[in-house]
């Protein structure tokens, strides 16, 4: 059974068995934004560039509910797991996925019955408004398949299958990849053809992630469990740091497009959703190491053995500083090279425009992976309170304060120095959570998850 292996076998071996898997499939999701990137860019347009940012804030609102709840359960399974609760792991995946589906079919209502009002509320003015809503009501017919499949991926995980888990992802993606040439550039269908490509990339991987749960190849079973509204406020809570991370995303897009549109215009959009691709493709990177490891934590927190969960941390931090000296090394040397990827090689204005910025936003990879590792640690031990300051403090509280201080302090490279400044004044506070917690822990037990 996989809890014995993940309470049993060396941390090395399951750090590399757990961790490049999931690296792997977080890797192909941003090589299907680098693909995504490329046809919108140069068979579409700009603007359809611009439209597309513009309408991420909303569907980073939908992830974050699938991250939210699939890591709230993931850690509550794999707690019990450690513990050997299998029925009280059960009810958590039933509640996780009657959860997500109901949002998740909220969403889908809110896209499909009010796109224009959510469009311009996103900040869509009136040349960029046909393209943003085209997108959202397209893609949001989706949404119910993505959300669920975010919850069975995690789970998988904790259930022994991160092959698996990155398999799904990579299916997926070669499929993306070809709906994206058919749709786009051979039938010439321009945004609604992008947006149809994201949905049918999310069905694909719905059914590839539940499939094991139909088959029986899995602990855990659709038919069993129950659902319970006492269980769902746990995992939604537990779970809730991740997905502020991802509203902060959505957050941090937002701002970023209101201050260019106003700096700049179209241009800076179109120049911000470049480096936007970049960001994703990295923090992706990042955020499968802490994935990855996320499993293993939990069964041997709630198992209590306390020197595994210390070393899987060391492992996971140390790994997460040379992933992110590396990104901002390649990011610096080749950014012009790789932004030309999703914009016209013709518009030297927004290629200039994007290197620039692209080269001063890369220095936040040198410590965010620090914080996305520290956020997921204490999230898998069942800590939201910590998870959710790390979350608040880099993706809210200091980006929002330093797109109105920056600007009007550097100007457009204020605008730049936005995300930066706010890891590096986050990984303070990481390190002071990790130290408290540690020195706490030093003097008790590992506690059981509260009743």
């Amino acid at each position: 059974m996989n809890g014995n292996v993940l309470g049993t076998e060396s941390i090395i071996s399951l750090f590399l068995k757990y961790s490049i898997p999931a690296i792997a499939g977080m890797l192909f999701l941003g090589l299907n934004t680098i693909v995504d990137g490329f046809f919108v860019g140069n068979y579409i347009g700009v603007n359809a560039l611009a439209s597309v940012n513009i309408a991420m804030p909303f569907f980073s609102v939908m992830i974050a509910v699938g991250v939210i709840i699939g890591i709230g359960a993931q850690s509550f399974i794999g707690r019990k797991l450690g513990e050997g609760d299998i029925k009280e792991a059960g009810d958590a995946f039933k509640t996780s996925l009657f959860s997500v589906g109901a949002i998740s079919l909220i969403l889908s209502v809110i896209a499909v019955g009010f796109t224009e009002q959510m469009a311009v509320f996103l900040g869509a003015n009136k040349q960029l408004l046909v393209l943003v809503t085209t997108y959202i009501s397209w893609t949001g017919i989706f949404l119910p398949f993505l959300g669920i499949m975010f919850v069975l991926d995690y789970v998988l995980k904790i259930l022994g299958k991160p092959v698996y888990s990155m398999q799904i992802l990579v299916v997926a993606v070669i499929s993306h990849m070809m709906l994206n040439y058919l749709l786009i550039a051979r039938l010439g269908l321009g945004i609604k053809g992008a947006a149809l490509t994201a949905g049918l990339g999310y069905s694909i991987a719905f059914v590839m992630a539940v499939l094991p749960f139909i088959t029986g190849k899995t602990t855990l079973k659709l038919s069993e469990g129950s659902f319970k509204k006492t269980l769902a406020c746990k995992i939604i809570y537990n779970g809730s740091s991740e997905g502020l991370a991802e509203i902060g995303t959505g957050v941090t897009a937002f701002l970023f497009n209101i201050t260019l549109m106003r700096y700049v215009g179209e241009v800076g959009v179109a120049a911000f959703t470049a480096i936007s691709y970049l960001s994703f493709i990295g923090n992706n990177i990042l955020i499968g190491l802490s994935d990855g490891v996320g499993a293993i934590i939990s069964y041997n927190y709630g198992s209590g053995k306390m020197e595994r969960v210390k070393k899987v941390l060391q492992l996971a931090g140390f790994s997460a500083f040379v992933i992110g000296v590396g990104l901002f090394i390649a990011i610096s040397a080749f950014a012009r090279e790789i932004i030309v990827i999703f914009l016209d090689v013709h518009n030297d204005t927004v290629l200039d425009f994007a290197e620039y910025g692209a080269k001063l936003y890369a220095s936040a990879f040198i410590v965010n992976g620090l914080n996305i590792v520290a956020s997921g640690y204490f999230t898998a031990i069942c800590k939201p309170q910590s998870a959710v300051l790390i979350a608040l403090s880099k993706g809210i509280v200091w980006i929002g304060a330093g797109i109105v201080i920056l600007p009007e302090l550097f100007g457009i490279r204020g605008i730049w120095l936005t995300v930066p400044v706010a890891e590096m004044l986050t990984l303070l506070l990481s390190a002071a959570l990790l130290y408290n917690h540690y020195k706490y822990q030093s003097r008790r037990v590992p506690p059981q998850f509260e009743q």
